[in-house]
């Protein structure tokens, strides 16, 4: 029968002695538990520079792994021993591996990011900045005038467009329910983002046309060239405009409406108004089909609410009640609240003209 060395039996009892006096002091599960945070801080962290440097994809790049003085040389790294300590977090971490002196990707979030995966690649680039200044900045904001906030919603558009992707898998099939029942000929896809919604239309009907209309250029402009590229250029009209103001300008009606994750950035005060424009543009028979996170109800409902008022302007998560009485408010009749996001107040709303 094999015994543990005596050396090694005692170690350990050590160990489970040192662990539990930590519980046993004052704060220490506090402590323990702070501990355990840092570490997915640290990942975290490491992942959105990680993006954000492009390394991530220039290591998935190497077939077969690149040694650090490959890594350094292929981009002029001047400080190598900065370099080696980014690549030995990474290592402690498992979302690299290092094989002799060779480096490569090994966490599943590290090679999804390498793989192209859009949405976890803007996810980790606004870590740094647009999710994290507000808790950074905290006291200043604090401090802020009426209006005032930090601003960088438009220099993050693309990146919070392609977060709200997110949702897809959950919004997509009530989408698709009623496409089916309305067969619209005519879509709006107001506050379009990338347009992911857009895409789905012109995917499931072969003869509906789409106009989508954002307020960000480079949003649009990327959508666009992503409709051109896979032949939906006669039937897809992208634009680039406030809302509010081309709906002024124009008489067109619509069959369907989409208002996709975007309620929350105009100011409470304008958002019945919003939607009496809309409703205005639904031809009859037709549907407005909104989505968005509320409030209260979870951690990501609150960050975002926190990362919303925390911007220059007004923008705010709608409370459940608050947005019912808007729709109401705005000439508009609820049809149907589901909240299809497990564990989160994520609503999608049917309404039509009351």
């Amino acid at each position: 029968m094999r015994t543990r060395p005596s050396s090694a039996i005692a170690a350990l009892a050590t160990l489970a002695g040192d662990l539990r006096a930590t519980v046993a002091a004052p704060r220490g599960i506090g402590r323990i538990l702070a501990i355990a945070d840092s570490r997915a801080l640290v990942r975290c962290l490491f992942l959105s520079s990680g993006v954000r440097s492009g390394w991530l994809a220039r290591i998935g790049s190497q077939e077969g792994g690149a040694s650090l003085e490959q890594l350094a040389a292929a981009v002029g790294v001047a400080r190598t021993d900065r370099l080696d300590a980014w690549l030995t977090v990474g290592c402690e971490l498992g979302e690299l591996r290092a094989v002799g002196d060779r480096f490569s990707l090994r966490g599943r979030r590290a090679r999804a990011i390498a793989a192209g995966d859009s949405m976890l690649a803007a996810h980790y680039a606004s870590v740094l900045d647009y999710q994290g200044g507000p808790y950074a900045d905290l006291a200043r904001l604090l401090g802020d005038g009426p209006g005032q906030g930090r601003g960088d919603l438009e220099r993050y558009a693309g990146e919070i467009a392609q977060v709200s992707l997110a949702a897809v898998p959950f919004v997509a099939p009530v989408v698709r329910r009623v496409l089916a029942e309305l067969r619209p000929a005519r879509v709006l896809d107001a506050g379009c983002g990338s347009a992911v919604y857009s895409r789905m239309v012109l995917d499931t009907d072969a003869v509906v046309r789409v106009t989508g209309v954002d307020l960000s250029e480079e949003v649009v402009g990327r959508a666009e060239a992503d409709f051109v590229a896979a032949g939906f250029g006669d039937r897809a009209r992208l634009l680039c405009a406030d809302i509010e103001a081309w709906c002024s300008g124009t008489a067109e009606r619509f069959e369907l409406i989409m208002l996709h994750n975007n309620i929350y950035y105009f100011p409470p005060v304008r958002r019945t108004a919003l939607l009496r424009s809309l409703a205005e543009h639904i031809a009859p028979g037709g549907e407005l089909l909104l989505t968005t996170m509320t409030r209260p109800g979870s951690v990501a409902s609150a960050h975002l609410h926190l990362m919303l008022i925390s911007q220059t302007g007004d923008a705010a998560l709608p409370t459940r009640p608050g947005l019912l009485e808007n729709l109401s408010e705005g000439g508009l009749r609820v049809t149907s609240v589901v909240s299809p996001v497990p564990l989160e107040p994520y609503v999608v709303v049917r309404a039509v003209v009351a």
